[in-house]
């Protein structure tokens, strides 16, 4: 069983920074174009979780976020729990969709089996949803996925595709404790000064930077991997597919992105 303390938050949720005082309570707690969707049925491994920022936090902190999502509002994310032999806690790979559905490609299931990663991402958290709010519900899936099973709050990855790999790259400069890589797919920011006061941390995790040559967002992706290494984040991997357009890895890539996140490769 894990716990996690609460700290009192600041009382403007309005800003982004309002999202730090719970975010530092999960991590030390703790520890402290398409998207390719599956056609195919879910499997056995496949689940869904449920639970109100009210189950999860307590409704007095649930409450001083009510500005971004409702304290009895249901939150559902889609897991895929890794199919493997292995006796070591699995990692968490965090991931924000552009879609409504956070359904995971059926083509990355058999990367987390031997990556030994739990998948999870919220639902209706596409690139209509604000910003702040796909943040929140990326990070509450920390907390509902620890209220269910047991895993290695070292190896937790964020990523997103498109937009989500935007808002992907946001949560994981901003909180460099909680996640400890991430996965940046044809989308990505580069941090802003004002809300990445931690650079120094931010910089000793491992990035990457998936693109294809034929990608909208390539150039942009090339440039913000070269702000990465210019700003002292040299565990950053850049991965530009021939031929690729605004598209998901296969299982081959995401397993060579996931090697070099996890220190593999």
């Amino acid at each position: 069983m894990m716990y996690m303390s609460i700290y009192e938050p600041e009382r403007s949720v309005k800003a982004l920074s309002a999202v730090v005082p719970m975010l530092i309570c999960l991590f030390f707690g703790l520890l402290l174009s398409r998207e390719i969707l599956s056609d195919e049925a879910p499997t056995a491994n496949d689940i869904q979780i449920q639970a109100t920022p009210g189950q999860l936090l307590g409704e007095q902190l649930a409450e001083s976020y009510r500005n971004i999502v409702e304290p009895g509002q249901t939150i559902s994310w889609q897991v895929y729990l890794p199919n493997n032999d292995s006796t070591d806690q699995p990692g968490v790979f965090v991931y924000v969709s552009p879609m409504k559905t956070g359904r995971i490609d059926s083509r990355w299931r058999e990367v987390m089996d031997q990556q030994n990663l739990i998948y999870i991402a919220a639902d209706k958290s596409g690139n209509k949803v604000p910003t702040i709010r796909r943040m929140v519900m990326a990070t509450l899936a920390v907390r509902a996925l620890a209220q269910n099973y047991s895993f290695d709050v070292g190896r937790v990855i964020v990523s997103g595709y498109s937009g989500g790999g935007r808002v992907a790259s946001r949560l994981a400069t901003q909180y460099p404790e909680v996640f400890t890589g991430a996965l940046y797919i044809c989308g990505v920011d580069f941090w802003k000064k004002d809300k990445t006061p931690k650079v120094d941390r931010v910089i000793r995790n491992r990035f990457v930077f998936f693109t294809g040559s034929r990608d909208f967002n390539q150039n942009e992706t090339r440039r913000i991997y070269k702000r990465y290494l210019n700003a002292g984040a040299q565990h950053s991997k850049l991965i530009v597919v021939p031929g690729l357009g605004h598209k998901h890895p296969d299982a081959a890539y995401l397993t060579e992105a996931l090697q070099f996140l996890l220190g593999r490769g």
